[in-house]
Parts: C-alpha cells; sequence; structure tokens
C-alpha cells in the first residue's frame, strides 16, 4: 500500500480549466473584448454604461463556472500535496530513499506550477470581470449572477486555505531531516509554499473585481 503512494508521480497531470464539463474560457464574449485593440475602446466603454452588452450575463456565468473550476483544481493539488506527506514518510524509512525522493522532487514541482497556473488562470479571469464590470447596470439577474461568482471566490480560498497548510506541513517534514543534503528537495518544498501564496494574490484581486460588479449591478 505505501509503495503505491509514490505512484502519485503526477504524470502528464496539469490542473486546467479544460476539464470534461466545463464550458471553454471564452465561449461567450463581450463586444469590448471584440475590440480590444481597437483605438475607440474608452468611448466603447462610456457607451457601455448607457446599454449593456446583450452577452453580459452569459460571460459573467461563464466566469462563474471557471471560477468554480479553479476551486476544483485546488482541490486537486491540495490531495496531492496531502499524498506528499505520506510518501515523504515512507521514503524517510527507507534505508536508501534517493529514488523515493527523486519522484516527490517531481510531484512537488508540478504541484508548484498546477498553483501558479491557477493563479494565471484567476487573473485573466480578473480581467475579464473587470471588463464586465464596465457594463454593469442595476438589474436582479446580473446581481444574482455575481454573487454566485462571489461564492466561487469563497470555494476556492476554503481551498486555497487547505492547500497552503498541506504545502506548510511539507516543508516540515523536510526540514525536520537535519541530515538530509538534497537542496533540490527543500527547495521544490518551499516553492510549492510561495506558489500557493501566489494564488492569494489572484484570488483578492477577482474578490475585488466581482464585488465591484456586484455593486454596480445593485
Amino acid at each position: 500500500m505505501r509503495a503505491s503512494l509514490l505512484a502519485l508521480a503526477l504524470v502528464g497531470w496539469t490542473p486546467c480549466v479544460h476539464a470534461a464539463g466545463v464550458v471553454s474560457w471564452m465561449q461567450n464574449l463581450l463586444w469590448q473584448e471584440h475590440y480590444y485593440w481597437d483605438a475607440l475602446i474608452n468611448s466603447r466603454s462610456r457607451a457601455a454604461r448607457s446599454q449593456a452588452d446583450p452577452n453580459l450575463l452569459p460571460v459573467l456565468r461563464v466566469i462563474a463556472q471557471q471560477t468554480a473550476q479553479q476551486a476544483a483544481n485546488l482541490m486537486q493539488i491540495n490531495n496531492y500535496a496531502k499524498a506528499q506527506q505520506d510518501n515523504l514518510r515512507f521514503a524517510f524509512a527507507q534505508k536508501d530513499p534517493t529514488a523515493s525522493l527523486a519522484t516527490i522532487k517531481n510531484n512537488l514541482d508540478t504541484l508548484s506550477k498546477g498553483s501558479q497556473q491557477i493563479s494565471n488562470n484567476l487573473f485573466f479571469l480578473t480581467a475579464r470581470c473587470r471588463m464586465a464590470s464596465t457594463q454593469a447596470l442595476p438589474d436582479p439577474d446580473l446581481m444574482a449572477t455575481a454573487a454566485a461568482l462571489i461564492q466561487q471566490i469563497q470555494a476556492s480560498q476554503l481551498q486555497l486555505n487547505a492547500l497552503y497548510a498541506s504545502a506548510v506541513a511539507v516543508k516540515g517534514q523536510v526540514n525536520e531531516q537535519t541530515w538530509l543534503k538534497d537542496k533540490t528537495l527543500q527547495y521544490n518544498a518551499e516553492h510549492l509554499v510561495k506558489a500557493s501564496l501566489s494564488v492569494q494574490d489572484s484570488l483578492f484581486e477577482v474578490y475585488n473585481a466581482a464585488y465591484e460588479l456586484y455593486v454596480r449591478s445593485k
């Protein structure tokens, strides 16, 4: 059973938003997004304040769904991070843990890259949300959708809290082994903690954008 834990090499696994059953990023577009590089974008934004884009609600639903997918991605990364704690205990109990630690190092590196990708995803969603906010007008459906988006962001925050706790636990396990001279393992454990912290910045941004949208739609 312990040996099977080391099978979590995560080969070919990358957290992404294109999971089954999740709509694509750009299924719906605001007209501002069609004209993103248009020299008239400022005047178009001003005009949007008097007439909302008909795609506003569909776009916000897509943003909410994609935000929910980030919460699922964070939960998946956290589950793998927890597994690394068992992997480390198994490795440190071996006479020669070299091979096991090499697998764990790769796992931690993959988890860090996954966390960074989620951060990028959330920043992208923030940009779309702020653009939608420029067109927000008082509307009950829009306000309900913005509230649903905020709920998904809060769910992502809870998953991130759990991931950070798991990452710190992994780092603590590595640091406890004073005999360990594997600098790469120590770095990867530290990097996972920093990668999870980077997601916090993007969560703050998307939350602020969603709250602004909510206020504008009240």
